[in-house]
C-alpha cells in the first residue's frame, strides 16, 4: 500500500497544483506543466516517506494469483489497444470506447492549449466545462512534458490498471477482482446464438464499460478501494494502526470528485456509515471528514459547476426502477441471484452480534444501491452504474466472507459459476474484437490540422456534431458537439443546436447568427454535406474539406 498510496498522492498533487497554476499562467504551458509534475514527483516521495509499512494480513492464496494474472492479461489487452495504428486508420478495440475516447481526445489537446481559466466546454458554445476533468488534465501535463496524447492515454490505463489490481487485491482478494472482471446476471447466455450481451442487459460488463471507458476510475477506484482498506484495517486492526497518514488520505479524498463525482460522493457516505456504525473509528472519521470534506466540496463544485455555472446537478430525480420496467424479470435477469444474495446478507448482519466491520461497509454501500434504484443522479438514470459499482465492490468481500467461504464446495462452486460465469463470457467476447473499430482516419487529422494551422485555439467553429469529428478532436471548440455527450452530461444545449443548424442550412441571416454565438469560422467536409445536403452556403457542394470565415 505504501507505494500505491505514493504514486497517487503524486498525481493528486500534479492535478491539483495545475489548476492554480494554468490560471495564474492564462493556460497550460511546459513550465507550468513541469512545475505540476515536478510538485507531484516531491509529494509523492513525501507520502512514500511518511506511509508505514503495512503488509496484508494473510498471504496471497493460489486462486488470488490466478485472479491477479487474469486482471493483468485483460489490462494489457483493453489498454495496449485502447487506441492503435491500423494503416491510414486510428482504430480502437472496443465499441464501447468510441464515444468516450474521442471525448477524451478532445478534452485532453482542448485543456493543453485554452487560454482561459476555469475552461470553457470545448462541445457546447458559452458553457463553462463541467465534467470531471482530472485524468484529462493530467494527461494534458503529460502531453506538455513531451509525452504523446495516445501514448499518454496507453500508459495512464496501464499504470491506473496496476494499482486498480493492487488495490482490489487489499480490499478484497480473488473475488473483488473477480467482482469487477465477471459482474453480470445471466446475459452471457446469449453469446451462445451469437448475439451481444450489451444489447440485452443493462448490468453490462464494469471492467469493460466502466472501467475502460470512464478514465476518471483510473484513479478514483485505487484511490477509494485504498481508503476504504486503510479504514478496515486501522478500525478493525490492531488498536492504533495507522495504515495511512491523515495528510494522505485528506489529500485523496480531496482530489477525488475532480477525477469522479460519484466516488467522492460514494466515499462520503461510506465514512458517515462507518462512524455511526463503529464508534471506534469516530474520531479518526471525524478528523479526515473536518479536513477533507471542504476540500472535497469545493473541487465538486468546481466540476459540477464549471467553477460557477449552473449546477450539473439539476439532474437529480425520482426514478424508480433505474432504467427498466421494476419486474421480477428485469431484476433476475440482470443481476442473477446477486441481489438475493447480498439482500441476504444484509439481513443476516442485522441478526448476528459479532459482524460490527460487515455492517459498517455492507450497509452504507446497500443504502448506496437502493439510492441508485430510486433516484437519477444524471440526466441518463444508466449512469447510475459508477455509484452502484462501488456498492458492488465493497459488498463482495463480505458476501464471500460471511456467506460462502465456509460452505462446502458442492454449495460454493455453483453460486461462483451463477455470480461470475456470464460476466466472464462476457469479458471474453468484449477483449476478442478481432476486426477492431474505425474511429477516425490518420490522413483526417493530418489535413484538418493543416487547414486550422492559423486558427487561434480558442476560435469558435461550426462544423456538424459527430463525436469523431476532426475539429472536435483537434481540441477545438465547437458550438455543438455530439449530442449523445451534451444531453448525457446535463447541458441545454437544444437552441444552440437549432442556430447552428440554420447557419449550415444557410438561411437568412446566417453570419448574422453565427456571429451572435461568437463563430469565427465554419468548416465544411463530407461530414457537414452528409447532415445538411440541402444547404445554401456558397461552398456547400464543394467535396475538398474547407474553412470559411465569418465575415
Amino acid at each position: 500500500m505504501k507505494l500505491s498510496a505514493a504514486i497517487l498522492s503524486g498525481v493528486a498533487a500534479s492535478v491539483v497544483t495545475a489548476l492554480p497554476l494554468a490560471w495564474i499562467g492564462s493556460g497550460l504551458h511546459p513550465w507550468n506543466s513541469w512545475a505540476a509534475l515536478l510538485l507531484g514527483l516531491v509529494v509523492a516521495g513525501t507520502a512514500f516517506a511518511i506511509t508505514p509499512f503495512s503488509p496484508a494480513q494473510r498471504p496471497v492464496t493460489f486462486w488470488e494469483w490466478l485472479m491477479v494474472a487474469i486482471f493483468a492479461c485483460a489490462s494489457a489487452r483493453a489498454f495496449f489497444w485502447l487506441i492503435y495504428p491500423d494503416g491510414d486508420v486510428w482504430k480502437i478495440l472496443s465499441p464501447n470506447n468510441l464515444g468516450d475516447l474521442s471525448l477524451h481526445l478532445s478534452l485532453i489537446r482542448w485543456l493543453t492549449v485554452s487560454p482561459h481559466w476555469w475552461p470553457g466546454s470545448p462541445i457546447l458554445v458559452g458553457d463553462p466545462l463541467r465534467y470531471p476533468l482530472g485524468s484529462d488534465l493530467f494527461n494534458a501535463l503529460l502531453f506538455h512534458s513531451g509525452l504523446p496524447v495516445e501514448q499518454g492515454l496507453l500508459w495512464c490505463g496501464i499504470g491506473g490498471a496496476a494499482l486498480t489490481g493492487y488495490a482490489l487485491w487489499r480490499w478484497g482478494g480473488a473475488v473483488a477482482i473477480a467482482a469487477l472482471l465477471f459482474n453480470g446476471g445471466f446475459a452471457g447466455i446469449v453469446l451462445l446464438r451469437g448475439a451481444d450481451p450489451d444489447a440485452v442487459s443493462e448490468w453490462k460488463n464494469l471492467f469493460l464499460t466502466l472501467f475502460v471507458t470512464q478514465r476518471g476510475f483510473l484513479f478514483a477506484l485505487p484511490a477509494g478501494l485504498l481508503l476504504l482498506a486503510a479504514w478496515r484495517e486501522e478500525t478493525f486492526g490492531e488498536p492504533g494502526s495507522i495504515i495511512l497518514p491523515l495528510s494522505v488520505q485528506a489529500l485523496l479524498l480531496g482530489a477525488i470528485p475532480l477525477f469522479s463525482i460519484h466516488a467522492g460522493l460514494f466515499l462520503g457516505i461510506a465514512m458517515t456509515g462507518l462512524a455511526l456504525l463503529s464508534p471506534a473509528s469516530r474520531p479518526r472519521i471525524i478528523r479526515l471528514a473536518f479536513l477533507a470534506w471542504p476540500v472535497m466540496a469545493f473541487t465538486g463544485w468546481l466540476v459540477s459547476s464549471g467553477a460557477g455555472g449552473p449546477s450539473a446537478l439539476h439532474s437529480l430525480g425520482w426514478a424508480p426502477g433505474w432504467v427498466g420496467d421494476g419486474t421480477f424479470g428485469f431484476w433476475f435477469w440482470n443481476f442473477g441471484i446477486t441481489l438475493p444474495l447480498c439482500l441476504f446478507l444484509s439481513l443476516v448482519l442485522v441478526k448476528r452480534g459479532g459482524n460490527e466491520e460487515a455492517r459498517a461497509f455492507v450497509w452504507p454501500a446497500a443504502f448506496v444501491f437502493l439510492l441508485c434504484i430510486l433516484i437519477r443522479f444524471a440526466p441518463w438514470p444508466w449512469d447510475n452504474t459508477k455509484l452502484m459499482l462501488w456498492s458492488w465492490l465493497v459488498i463482495i468481500p463480505y458476501l464471500w466472507s460471511a456467506l460462502l467461504r465456509s460452505r462446502p464446495l458442492w454449495v460454493r462452486l455453483p453460486v461462483l459459476v451463477f455470480l461470475f460465469g456470464s460476466g466472464a463470457a462476457t469479458l471474453l467476447a468484449g477483449l476478442d474484437g478481432r476486426q477492431g473499430y474505425e474511429l477516425i482516419k490518420r490522413s483526417t487529422l493530418d489535413q484538418t490540422a493543416w487547414i486550422l494551422r492559423r486558427v487561434v485555439p480558442d476560435a469558435v467553429i461550426a462544423c456538424a456534431p459527430e463525436y469523431n469529428h476532426p475539429v472536435l478532436m483537434l481540441g477545438h471548440p465547437v458550438v455543438c458537439g455530439y449530442e449523445g455527450h451534451l444531453w448525457s452530461h446535463g447541458l441545454d444545449y437544444k437552441s444552440r443546436l437549432a442556430t447552428l443548424n440554420s447557419i449550415m442550412m444557410g438561411g437568412l441571416g446566417w453570419s448574422e447568427k453565427a456571429r451572435s454565438l461568437g463563430i469565427s469560422h465554419l468548416y465544411w467536409s463530407d461530414l457537414e454535406a452528409k447532415r445538411w445536403p440541402d444547404s445554401k452556403l456558397p461552398w456547400a457542394r464543394e467535396t475538398t474539406p474547407s474553412l470559411h470565415p465569418v465575415e
